[in-house]
């Protein structure tokens, strides 16, 4: 018991190291990013409006006092304008005295500007209901969810895009990343056992397929990687961006959530059938993870293409509109082709992470002494979770299986 919690700690010890390693790998320089141009945002919180002379085509400026919240500016009052324009088709609203908000003081301008109002408050609280909930449900689970959660996020935010903004391949940290991602969501979650091990295999092989399978398209389908409205900018950037990869980074790096639930559901079924049977065997095992996974699938594929959809409704329905009444070329546009490129890459990566996992988990779950650690490792989970009907069942099983 001792023994399985310390390498648990050692574990989550490893894949925090190794998210601070490629942090520090990436970032050691941060002139990827844009220059400072001197401007200067704060938080501050509007304490009382001295004019208003907003028409009624929402064209005008608010004049008012706002007492700034944040910075070395703490506590001091200024006056800040807010100026909306006909001519921008989306306003924010007047401010209204109490609204916490961001203003900015330009290099060469003495007067502080409204930029926005501060959302991220909002935000974080619902992160916060979100973790509690999981906590909540989960108990030990849902805590070891969300630190896998907020590992996964860090990797992306804090390795990936300072690696490709400072010039490194986008295949290799793409692929980098999502490998990280298996292991360390399935090491934390699952912990180190031969049920984590098979789906982590199986989900690396997927994402490997959904690179081959790109790479193919990318042959017959002459990308250029314009498929969003903000393509043009980040060619720009640095010495130019490889936008056909940035769309490959997008497909797995979204799917790849998808793909580890069919592996654990593969692996974690097999499991169990190797637990009840008395000898299964590896091609009897290998058979049943392929029938749970034709009933997995369809979920999962499901699951891609409606998150693929939504993330790029608008899109859609700008183009839908235009060109409705021409479906060849609504069809053979890069934006809606790489849309449908996303969801026929992630769903031929689940379908081969499916009978990868069934053959990796199917082939180490009939190892010898398998059985018994099974059985072992069950009876620790009642333990700790105080399940007892799952320590008598993990006791009746070890009575009937002595001669393993």
């Amino acid at each position: 018991m001792k023994k399985d919690r310390l390498i648990y700690i050692a574990s989550v010890v490893v894949c925090v190291a190794l998210l601070v390693l490629g942090y520090f790998a990436v970032s050691f320089s941060d002139d990827f990013y844009a220059s400072d141009d001197g401007t200067l945002y704060i938080r501050a919180d509007v304490e009382q409006i001295i004019e208003s002379s907003f028409s009624d085509s929402g064209e005008g400026d608010t004049v008012f006092w706002a007492r700034i919240s944040s910075g070395e500016k703490k506590g001091e009052l200024v006056r800040v304008y807010q100026n909306r324009s006909d001519y921008t088709v989306f306003n924010p609203r007047e401010v209204q005295e109490g609204d916490s908000i961001i203003i900015a003081l330009f290099e060469g301008v003495e007067n502080w500007h409204f930029i926005d109002f501060v959302r991220s408050d909002a935000i974080v609280v619902l992160l916060l209901v979100f973790a509690l909930l999981l906590i909540v449900f989960g108990r030990k689970k849902g805590l070891k969810t969300v630190l896998s959660l907020f590992l996964t996020i860090a990797s992306v935010l804090f390795v990936f895009i300072p690696a490709v903004l400072g010039g490194g391949n986008i295949y290799f940290w793409a692929v980098t990343i999502c490998i990280y991602i298996i292991f360390m969501t399935l090491l934390i979650t699952d912990g180190l056992s031969p049920m984590s091990l098979a789906a982590a295999i199986g989900c690396t092989g997927g994402v490997f397929a959904s690179l081959i399978v790109t790479f193919f398209a990318d042959l017959s389908l002459k990308l250029t990687g314009n498929a969003e409205p903000n393509s043009v900018y980040l060619i720009s950037i640095g010495n130019g961006l490889d936008l056909k990869a940035l769309i490959y980074a997008s497909i797995i790096i979204g799917s790849v959530g998808a793909v580890m639930d069919v592996a654990v559901d593969i692996s974690a079924s097999l499991k169990e059938l190797a637990i009840k049977l008395k000898n299964p065997g590896m091609r009897e095992l290998f058979s049943s993870g392929i029938n749970i996974g034709r009933d997995v699938i369809g979920t999962m594929s499901n699951t891609l293409v409606l998150a693929y959809i939504g993330g790029s409704l608008g899109s859609l329905l700008l183009y839908s509109y235009n060109n409705w009444k021409s479906p060849i070329y609504l069809f053979n546009v890069e934006i809606i082709i790489v849309e449908i490129l996303k969801i026929i890459v992630g769903s031929i990566g689940i379908l081969l992470t499916l009978p990868l996992t069934a053959l990796v988990s199917s082939f180490i779950y009939t190892r010898r002494g398998m059985k018994k650690r099974f059985l072992t490792e069950n009876v620790d989970a009642a333990n700790e979770d105080e399940y007892s009907i799952l320590l008598e069942n993990a006791g009746t099983f070890e009575a009937e299986n002595k001669d393993i």
